[in-house]
């Protein structure tokens, strides 16, 4: 998707205006939009009514992995013409690894993925933002820094922590600071997104976003997000991570689709990874438990 070559790969693919429409804006801005269509907008209905109870639960802030219990949820994390266009747009596989449902704006700081997901090759993940209403700009819509994802990966390092285990308060003293001065000596501009019910926003891993302020207390955001990495790459942790010096915190990603998981690959060979992810894999896939995220009081 990221490479000088898209337009010749588009050609030989034979893709249809539409897919090329995709690839080109997403290779440009970092984001681009799908219509998943009135299949989709039932579907979209259907997820709300499964992940409404989570909800009613009070305080809460995201349901992670709700894709295990609610049938309508994973349907949506893996819908054809979503992984279709991405197949065409980077040319490998893509797979779902983690859905996270929304029922208001996360107001969530400016942030890239590449700080929390990331892969070797690098930039092979992206996100999807599936719409489960229509988005009204006072919800917190989501914002994005049009072009961002064409700036060099970030990493804990670059922003000046180098110990091998960063505290959640490195993310916010050091990491989110640099990024921000990052993004403003660019001079990228900022855009928001209102999408409609069954339209669905792919962004590019590296691609800066995050939630914007609600203005509008009564309102709701219901969406669907879901991470996607593509097939035999190495996945990995980057906050826990030293790409330079080749340490990674290897990571065992799930499988929407098939419920069971994808095995990190480095050089064409499967790599070793750490005994607690594999015990973390067993349990999620036997247990099959959304986790639900409350609120601080």
């Amino acid at each position: 998707m990221e490479s000088s070559q898209l337009d010749v790969h588009l050609q030989r693919m034979g893709a249809d205006p539409e897919t090329v429409a995709f690839c080109t804006t997403l290779a440009e801005r970092g984001l681009a939009t799908l219509d998943l269509g009135e299949e989709g907008r039932a579907l979209c209905d259907q997820a709300v009514a499964e992940t409404d109870p989570y909800f009613a639960q009070g305080h809460v802030g995201r349901v992670q992995d709700a894709w295990l219990r609610c049938k309508a949820v994973r349907r949506l994390a893996t819908y054809p013409k979503v992984t279709a266009m991405l197949a065409t747009a980077y040319g490998r596989q893509p797979f779902a690894f983690q859905t996270l449902n929304f029922q208001h704006g996360t107001q969530q700081a400016v942030h890239s993925d590449t700080i929390h997901f990331h892969s070797e090759p690098e930039r092979f993940m992206c996100g999807v933002w599936i719409a489960l209403e229509d988005i009204a700009p006072g919800a917190g819509p989501l914002e994005y820094v049009e072009g961002s994802h064409k700036l060099p990966v970030l990493t804990m390092q670059g922003a000046g922590v180098n110990r091998p285990e960063p505290e959640p308060q490195d993310y916010v003293q050091h990491y989110l600071p640099a990024l921000q001065n990052r993004l403003g000596a660019s001079g990228l501009p900022s855009a928001t997104v209102l999408p409609k019910k069954g339209q669905a926003v792919v962004w590019a891993a590296n691609l800066a976003h995050g939630g914007a302020p609600i203005t509008d207390p009564a309102s709701t955001r219901r969406s669907l997000v879901t991470h996607m990495y593509f097939r035999d790459c190495l996945y990995y942790t980057p906050m826990t991570s030293d790409p330079g010096s080749g340490r990674f915190s290897v990571r065992l990603p799930a499988n929407v689709a098939t419920g069971g998981w994808c095995w990190p690959r480095r050089y064409g060979r499967r790599t070793s990874v750490p005994a607690a992810a594999l015990v973390d894999a067993l349990k999620r896939r036997f247990l099959r438990r959304p986790y639900v995220h409350h609120l601080s009081a």
